[in-house]
């Protein structure tokens, strides 16, 4: 099933922010010549993705990576004869790729049980607008995930038009394509395009419509007027392909219709959402900024924020939800929990016992052991709160992201910071934050400080 151009961006950004102790080794991939040595989270993932292939589909799908000067298309056949060996499809379904950077090629090799699904023509469509635009900034984990990804989305294509030949013995007779990988050699024209307006008129749909105008004619200009400041910073960074456009198309096409808009109480911030949101996890939410008196897309906090399964179902990164201008489109999701995973559940609040509450969080009492002498004579002073319990769907964890366990030690911001905040002193806080300000919280979580900030309800 086609992905989002960006969605490729948040999974791989979830990939490689993990930190590995310890490098992972995987017989998935020969590597070589060592495009993968400083990424080994990327075997980790591809394992993954074989251990899926083969369970979905019984397709095999390998990598091999050479130095070698021999031409990529014997080097490639003569490996997966040895590798069909090991393979692990029970019907002939295997798949290797073969990226060389000192020849300069790439190629994907197919088993006869996969020929009428991997064509000849499909398999260098991939290769050269999946592929080697990736390969071309040298960002060669991204490629793989790519490939693996369309490698997966045409199985499911093929599985549901019955297009996958009966199970046969695993031969390779030179079926696959072999393409220029143009390793290092920067495309000049790749992120070329006229520029697109956003005026003072426009509301967050009619930039999205042109928006999905740029996509249809590959505009791959990342300083469209249509975006944000930090959305063109990100572009000028990222690779952009055709079948990244082409995809977030056809993943927006039967969302528009139920789209609404979701303006923030200073309407400076807009989210165009389809609702009620566990019952449209593939309809992902897109965020608007109002920069210059217009609406602009903001595409780089959607890229921080959020993440997607392997059917295209989206939920937040837990942990990156209200980083930086995440906190200005938290007020879209009041009324909703978020599970481990950061898959949006909706909690009716008007049925619970936080209804009419503002925050919906509840406060214990605790004390700094040094100051347990002062406790009897001045406990409004020293003695503060950590959060006891929260609701689901209320703005203390929705817009703020307090979460039980945290111990409150100082609210406020500059001049107006509190340090050592009492109990009294937190409530009245929270209580007194003027509807739409900024609230800041600093607390102790898992024994280290942690600072949260969101917006008032």
């Amino acid at each position: 099933m086609p992905k989002l151009f960006f969605a490729l961006f948040l999974s791989l950004v979830t990939l490689f922010v993990v930190a590995c102790e310890e490098k992972a080794k995987s017989s998935f991939i020969e590597d070589n010549a060592h495009l993968f040595d400083n990424t080994p989270v990327v075997m980790k993932m591809y394992k993954e993705y074989n251990e899926e292939l083969l369970k979905d589909f019984d397709i095999d799908f390998r990598v091999a990576t050479t130095t070698k000067e021999e031409d990529i298309n014997l080097f490639a056949n003569k490996k997966f004869q040895k590798l069909k060996d090991t393979s692990r499809s029970q019907s002939g379904k295997d798949l290797l790729i073969v990226i060389n950077p000192k020849t300069d090629a790439v190629r994907l090799e197919v088993s006869k049980a996969l020929e009428s699904v991997y064509t000849d023509a499909f398999v260098s469509y991939i290769e050269r607008k999946g592929m080697v635009p990736y390969l071309r900034e040298q960002k060669f984990a991204d490629a793989l995930y790519m490939i693996t990804e369309l490698v997966r989305d045409r199985a499911l294509e093929a599985r549901t038009g019955k297009e996958f030949m009966p199970a046969m013995k695993s031969d390779s007779i030179g079926a696959g394509a072999k393409s220029k990988a143009n390793i290092a050699k920067k495309d000049t024209h790749a992120k070329e395009g006229k520029n697109v307006i956003s005026i003072a008129s426009d509301m967050p749909k009619d930039v999205l419509q042109k928006y999905i105008k740029s996509l249809r004619e590959h505009n791959k200009n990342p300083n469209l007027d249509i975006y944000t400041k930090e959305t063109q910073e990100f572009f000028r960074k990222w690779v952009v392909t055709d079948i990244n456009q082409k995809h977030e198309i056809h993943n927006l096409r039967p969302c528009l219709a139920k789209q609404k808009t979701l303006l923030d109480s200073s309407d400076t911030h807009a989210v165009l959402a389809v609702l009620p949101y566990d019952e449209n996890r593939k309809c992902s939410p897109y965020f608007f900024k109002k920069e210059d008196g217009a609406w602009k897309l903001d595409i780089a906090t959607m890229a921080q924020s959020l993440r997607f399964s392997k059917d295209m179902q989206w939920h937040f990164d837990i942990q990156k939800r209200l980083d930086k201008e995440g906190k200005y489109y938290a007020y879209a999701f009041d009324g909703y929990g978020f599970d481990k995973h950061g898959y949006p559940f909706f909690k009716d609040l008007h049925k619970s016992k936080w209804s009419g509450y503002r925050w919906g969080y509840t406060c214990a009492e605790w004390y700094d052991p040094r100051d347990a002498d002062k406790i009897a004579s001045e406990p409004k002073k020293y003695i503060r709160c950590w959060i006891s319990n929260y609701a689901y769907g209320m703005p203390a964890n929705v817009r703020l992201g307090l979460d039980v366990q945290d111990y409150v030690i100082a609210v406020g911001e500059g001049s107006e910071r509190k340090e050592n905040v009492s109990y009294v002193e937190f409530m009245q806080y929270m209580k007194d934050a003027p509807s739409g300000s900024l609230v800041h919280v600093e607390v102790m979580r898992n024994g280290k400080k942690v600072v949260r900030e969101g917006i008032a309800p």
